[in-house]
């Protein structure tokens, strides 16, 4: 008799799995029904709800919460004036007397015109070019024909007469001086220069020490400036181009950009 019932309740609590099952199933279908639900749109809800967004968030009332800024949101285009692009202000310039662009520019080319003239009458125009640019009048020095040596800061005989000539025509005058050297693109290997910035700024010093010393213009007036390989006025691609390149500019600054304290 016991052993009958001890069997009995042993069967009975083997098929107890079928409930734990039969509990997941309900669990699942109840999701499945749940997921069903929210995924049918009511298009009537749906309607009403996007006309009380609308509502809620509506131009005036954004406005209003917005009343006393100051913002972008305010404009509709950040230029004041649509069909008109902002920019700097027009400034007038008188058209009377010396000081204007017309007169500058006559003044820079007399005084390029005297340099010319005063090269041409020691048979040395051939070895200086004279340009007038935007900034005043360029007197432009070939390296190998001024210096020495193509490694040199030496002026030579001829260099040292052209830098007098330009000099003497410029000591009277209350224009600025910036002196400006150049060099070619080559590598400088050994000699007392360590590269091409140090030996194009030291020949620009060395005529700008004749200037100051030997033709009399005064200190405050003259700057010299070292670019090295940094701007070329051709590219630096054959022998001919690289002689070009060496270079000592003397720029006489004209009233518009001879600004310096």
């Amino acid at each position: 008799m016991g052993k009958r019932a001890e069997g009995e309740a042993e069967a009975e609590n083997s098929e107890r799995w079928l409930l734990t099952y039969a509990d997941m199933i309900t669990l699942l279908l109840a999701l499945f029904v749940v997921l069903f639900a929210m995924s049918s749109i009511s298009q009537k809800k749906f309607d009403e709800f996007k006309t009380g967004l609308m509502q809620t968030f509506s131009q005036m009332q954004l406005q209003s919460a917005l009343k006393g800024g100051t913002g972008l949101l305010e404009h509709r285009s950040l230029i004041t004036h649509p069909g008109v692009t902002p920019g700097p202000p027009q400034i007038s310039i008188p058209q009377t007397g010396a000081g204007t662009p017309a007169s500058v520019s006559q003044q820079d080319s007399q005084l390029a015109a005297e340099i010319n003239a005063a090269l041409a009458q020691a048979n040395l125009a051939n070895d200086v070019q004279v340009a007038v640019e935007k900034r005043g009048v360029v007197v432009r020095l070939l390296s190998d024909k001024v210096f020495f040596n193509t490694d040199s800061a030496a002026l030579g005989p001829v260099g040292s007469e052209v830098v007098n000539i330009i000099g003497k025509v410029v000591q009277p005058l209350p224009n600025d001086i910036d002196v400006e050297g150049y060099t070619d693109s080559a590598p400088i290997y050994g000699g007392p220069f360590s590269s091409n910035f140090e030996l194009s700024a030291v020949r620009a010093v060395t005529v700008l020490e004749q200037l100051m010393r030997t033709d009399g213009i005064g200190a405050s007036r003259l700057s010299a400036t070292g670019f090295g390989a940094t701007h070329p006025i051709v590219p630096n691609s054959n022998p001919t181009n690289m002689a070009l390149n060496r270079r000592v500019d003397v720029v006489i600054l004209n009233s518009q950009t001879n600004n310096r304290l």
